[in-house]
């Protein structure tokens, strides 16, 4: 599978990849906001995660923390606004508070956790902290795709 960045660096690919499931890092080791997009659609964006006092749960909803440049996030859905308008993508595993790591911003999402009315073809939302749930058309602003039907509490999502 072919990747590509968004501008120059010396990092490889295969060193990128390899950082995209960890648990995260006091220090950041890109330039935060930097993003890795692969030929098939996916895109994962390096961010510094703010707990707010909420656990990150591994494919659950990032939302945009206030005050920030763009690349803090927070597992609190409440700082996105009611409508899930802040929502930037789903988070890859457990960050711990003010760490480093990467969320998924685009593209198919495995195993994310889901109420459990989600049918596939819904239109998702972040329902509540570490949830997507199903959108209300003129409520929600939905942020991904169910691709399956809950059956476990998690489905397949493909995040818009």
């Amino acid at each position: 599978m072919g990747f590509s960045l968004t501008y120059d660096t010396s990092m490889l690919d295969k060193q990128i990849l390899q950082a995209l499931d960890s648990t995260g890092v006091a220090s950041p080791l890109h330039t935060p906001g930097y993003t890795v997009r692969s030929d098939d659609g996916r895109e994962w964006q390096y961010v510094q995660n703010d707990s707010s006092d909420v656990a990150a749960v591994a494919g659950g909803p990032a939302a945009l923390a206030q005050d920030t440049d763009g690349y803090v996030v927070t597992p609190d859905v409440s700082d996105a606004g009611s409508t899930g308008t802040g929502i930037r993508g789903a988070y890859m595993s457990v960050l711990t508070d003010q760490y480093y790591g990467w969320i998924q911003t685009k593209g198919k999402v495995v195993k994310a956790p889901c109420s459990t009315n989600v049918a596939a073809g819904n239109a998702l939302y972040a329902g509540t902290d570490g949830r997507w749930d199903v959108a209300t058309v003129g409520t929600h602003e939905p942020r991904a795709q169910a691709l399956e039907a809950d059956t476990d509490g998690y489905a397949d999502i493909y995040l818009m």
